[in-house]
């Protein structure tokens, strides 16, 4: 401790003479807005920003406040740190860098220090990613932050950050001005949601985050996702609801999810933004960042709610991908559209779901619809005239080729926006959000990690059925349940021959007090199937009438191509990169993160499953000592030129000034305003 303070006295004394007094900087209301002017800083130069010490008065008013860069200070030792085996690397290198802010006698905060010295290389690709510098004109304002190369003395190794062509301008009057999109974000919300960001990936490097900022620099999307959610993706995001209900309707922040659905049936969380723009771009530019940070992977269905401007952005941004409006978000709306209707009956909301969630066949749909409108009185409702207009892009008997891996069931149990919908108000800060957040977060893992262990030594009766014992010993338990429905099913059913060609035998099932028949082809070559009704391609389980034809056929054994791998106990087990391509051609720098993105994800699979039980994770722990030599060995009869080609730049403690401003800032400007050239390179 005394070590500590003693290091901290030091740094004092070298920011004394580093303190840069040719830097204009503006005022500010609030601490909130001079952390977001100094992250600004930060990333257009390539650092991060950390809430340093602080002083509060009798009023608990903060009467000054330091922001550091991240690497400020050193790790204080901490009692027992001799015994630890494998010790975390240091990543704080003392670095002086700081801007302080004291609060003035006209009751704003002015800047008293700033210093803009590092010990330790600046990266292009640091927060620099998040933020925007627009080019300076000869009309700038004086409350612009001003970086000119102007250092007075050389014996310091000042560096020449910016060029004078480069400024950012600030919080103009600190107006709402500043932000020219559909929704203002509220005040401090901008750095209470860079401070969370950064924080995260600084705590975990695999986690991926990106910001959108328009023309002017004004923030209008955040976006992120963790390590643990792009990992469920590569399992479980062949289907993908984009539910951005609270930030279309204006529930207090925009929240967006994506979620999807695990082989539990239990909803994960592929991503979140907060959505500030709504429009088309703004939804290509989302769209586009959610597949980046999915390793260019798209789902092969997206539920999105009815908007004309997610319609263009899935078609622009994702022409393979199925577009389906989710049914949950649809009876959401109606119950606004109809709650008249609603409060004047007590069966309509009743008959209303069953045409939402219950009717799978075009026939019985179409009657159910009609039957609500005459016993209702609705024929002239026109949002029940348009919905139905568009039923080919919703209603549950049409599109059955896409997979759907039946989200309805789940999303009519639970909503995470509606979870979240109190945090979201404008009453709580942003950081409370956050914090509620990852909570729940935590316990939807908690709660999948369980399910695994549950599923995997579950000590249930077995069935006494050869195919039900076959199902139940390889399906999760919520997936066996829609099976064994099915397996039900089909002992009702009939079952007639329509004729055979070659290996190919078609069958007519029917049901009793049932006039739909569907047909069934088989293919006696390869045990192949196609029905009609479409349930194995919409939910991934085999139906009714094809178990009947493989029952008619003394099948007994399900073939191995209807048991969907998303639905079984080993979901999660194999390769964890199937269908994520990476190319790790061309800048050396950037081929290294992706390594290491790809092994955080590989490796993230395997702590999963080795956590399961405590003899697995005991030899996860012994392998992982005997996988660390073998790297190392690896690394040292590596050929050199590949050694000095990747550290090229590793020994330098500067950036130099053009790398920073053409590479650096060009680069993430078009990358925040959407254009494809941007450099992208997540996480840091």
């Amino acid at each position: 401790m005394l070590k500590a303070k003693k290091i901290r006295r030091k740094a004092r004394a070298v920011r004394e003479n580093l303190v840069d007094d040719t830097v204009s900087t503006p005022e500010f209301e609030n601490e909130d807005e001079a952390y977001e002017f100094y992250s600004m800083y930060a990333g257009k130069i390539g650092f991060n920003v950390r809430r340093a010490s602080m002083t509060v008065n009798n009023e608990n008013v903060i009467t000054r406040r330091m922001f550091v860069c991240s690497k400020e200070g050193f790790r204080e030792k901490k009692r027992g740190a001799k015994r630890v085996k494998k010790p975390r690397p240091e990543t704080r290198t003392g670095c002086p860098a700081c801007m302080v802010i004291r609060l003035g006698t006209n009751g704003k905060y002015q800047v008293t220090e700033f210093v803009t010295f590092h010990n330790h290389q600046l990266g292009a690709v640091a927060a620099s990613d998040l933020v925007m510098a627009s080019q300076s004109t000869e009309n700038d304002q004086d409350d612009g932050f001003d970086l000119a190369d102007r250092s007075p003395d050389d014996s310091v190794h000042k560096q020449n950050l910016i060029n004078e062509s480069v400024t950012i301008n600030f919080l103009e009057g600190r107006s709402c001005k500043r932000y020219k999109c559909t929704k203002t974000p509220h005040y401090g919300d901008v750095g209470a949601t860079l401070e969370y960001l950064q924080r995260m990936q600084h705590d975990n490097p695999s986690f991926f985050y990106a910001v959108k900022s328009d023309e002017n620099g004004n923030f209008t999307i955040f976006f992120w996702a963790d390590s643990k959610s792009i990992v469920d993706f590569v399992h479980f995001g062949d289907v993908v609801c984009f539910d951005s209900g609270y930030a279309l309707q204006g529930y207090g922040r925009p929240l967006a999810l994506f979620t999807g659905l695990n082989h539990h049936k239990q909803t994960v969380v592929f991503g979140a933004a907060l959505l500030y723009d709504e429009s088309d771009e703004a939804f290509r530019w989302l769209l586009d960042t959610f597949k980046m940070a999915m390793n260019g992977t798209h789902p092969k269905t997206l539920l999105t709610d009815r908007s004309a401007a997610i319609s263009e952005a899935i078609a622009a941004t994702l022409p393979a991908t199925a577009h389906r409006y989710c049914v949950w978000q649809i009876y959401q709306h109606a119950l606004q559209q109809l709650s008249q209707a609603f409060h004047g009956s007590r069966t309509l909301e009743g008959n209303f779901k069953r045409c939402l969630f219950d009717c799978e066949d075009e026939e019985e749909f179409l009657t159910a619809w009609k039957e609500m409108l005459e016993k209702y009185d609705l024929e002239d409702n026109q949002w029940l005239a348009d919905l139905f207009s568009i039923k080919e892009k919703w209603a549950l008997p049409y599109g059955r080729d896409a997979f759907y891996a039946d989200m309805k069931s789940v999303q009519q149990k639970e909503s995470l926006t509606s979870e979240l919908k109190k945090h979201l108000s404008l009453e709580y800060g942003l950081l409370n959000f956050f914090e509620q957040f990852e909570r729940l977060l935590c316990d939807r893992r908690s709660a999948e990690l369980e399910f695994d262990v549950n599923a995997n030594q579950s000590t249930k009766k077995p069935p006494s059925m050869r195919m039900l014992r076959q199902a139940a010993n390889v399906y999760t338990p919520a997936a066996f349940k829609m099976f064994e429905r099915e397996f039900e099913l089909y002992m009702d059913c009939m079952l007639y021959s329509c004729g055979e060609m070659g290996t190919i035998s078609e069958y007519r099932i029917s049901v009793e007090d049932n006039p739909k028949d569907h047909f069934v082809k088989f293919d006696s070559h390869n045990s192949m199937m196609n029905c009609t009704c479409k349930t194995f391609e919409f939910i991934g389980i085999p139906c009714r009438h094809m178990l009947k034809v493989l029952d008619t056929r003394n099948i007994k054994d399900l073939p191995v191509q209807y048991i969907v791998k998303r639905w079984r106990k080993d979901a999660k087990s194999g390769p964890s990169n199937s269908g994520c391509a990476f190319s790790f051609d061309g800048d050396p720098e950037s081929a290294q993160t992706k390594r290491y993105n790809l092994l955080c994800r590989i490796f993230s699979i395997s702590a999963a499953r080795a956590a399961t039980s405590a003899e697995s994770f005991t030899y996860m722990e012994n392998q992982s000592n005997i996988l660390m030599d073998q790297v190392e060995q690896v690394i040292q009869t590596r050929p050199p030129d590949i050694v000095d080609l990747i550290g090229a730049n590793c020994d330098r403690t500067q950036n130099s000034v053009d790398n920073i401003v053409t590479e650096g800032i060009h680069s993430h400007t078009n990358f925040l305003n959407g254009s494809a050239d941007g450099l992208i390179l997540f996480p840091l």
